[in-house]
């Protein structure tokens, strides 16, 4: 950790905050192989020692920054869950933050999860345990459906790979069929209704 004076840990986590942003900036506009440590010290205001201190390497930043994101997602999903809603009013609400953090992080989500998917394959496993957790306690949300009858009997994992995969498809399609709020309520309507008249 941070040598020389000892840093409060509102501290320490504020500097984490500014080295993260400084670099997922520079992956932003120059590619994640492309941006050297050496310009993300300089572009977050710290010397090299201090940068390894919080980031010993350059994937453990980029790692870093897809944990957080699963994690805020996380949180948010779960504060939706353990409000008094119907488990399809939970779903709903829940794919709504997702489309909304994803629309107003289109050019980073984008360009980040490819760089993410570059990494080694015991690169992706640290972040991966996150993204399967997420989509677990999803998982849970469906089978609750299916056990009050709110939902029929489909495969739980699969019926949120799909849900999320047609909120990426929204998001990033370049033929919109409305706006976001006007797919996204299309979404939902094939989802929960099919496609069967």
């Amino acid at each position: 950790m941070p040598k020389g004076i000892p840093l409060t840990q509102e501290a320490v986590e504020r500097r984490r905050r500014d080295i993260l942003a400084a670099a997922i900036q520079l992956f932003i506009e120059k590619g994640f192989n492309e941006a050297s440590m050496r310009e993300i010290g300089k572009a977050a205001g710290v010397g090299k020692s201090t940068l390894y201190d919080y980031f010993p390497a350059k994937e453990d930043i980029l790692i870093a920054f897809v944990v957080d994101e699963v994690r805020h997602m996380t949180t948010v999903a779960e504060a939706i869950i353990a409000q008094e809603l119907s488990v399809t009013e939970k779903i709903q609400r829940i794919m709504r933050e997702h489309l909304e953090y994803l629309a107003a992080n289109k050019l980073r989500y984008l360009r980040l999860s490819f760089e993410a998917q570059r990494l080694s394959k015991e690169s992706q496993q640290r972040f991966q345990k996150y993204r399967y957790a997420y989509q677990d306690m999803l998982c849970r949300l469906v089978e609750e459906g299916i056990q009050k009858g709110e939902l029929r009997k489909v495969n739980p994992l699969l019926a949120i790979r799909t849900a999320f995969t047609m909120l990426l498809s929204a998001v990033f399609t370049s033929r919109p069929t409305g706006t976001l709020e006007e797919m996204l309520v299309d979404v939902m309507d094939i989802i929960f209704k099919g496609l069967e008249a």
